[in-house]
């Protein structure tokens, strides 16, 4: 059964050979913690976007729990 998480993590985006740090959060739904982890860093690393996800944390519970 899945579970609600957020994460938050600093996040590195390089374009047009400019880096810029900078931090995210959000929530997903996933079995594990593990689980949950990797499904964040994906939908920051998705294809093409040059961000790169460091630090990723995930707590249990969603954001307005």
């Amino acid at each position: 059964m899945a579970k609600r998480w957020t994460w938050n993590a600093t996040v590195v985006e390089e374009k047009h050979g400019t880096r810029r740090v900078g931090s995210a959060m959000g929530e997903v739904e996933a079995p594990t913690r593990e689980a949950a982890r990797a499904k964040a860093r994906r939908s920051i690393e998705g294809k093409g976007t040059g961000r790169t996800a460091h630090g990723v944390q995930v707590f249990e519970g969603g954001c307005g729990n």
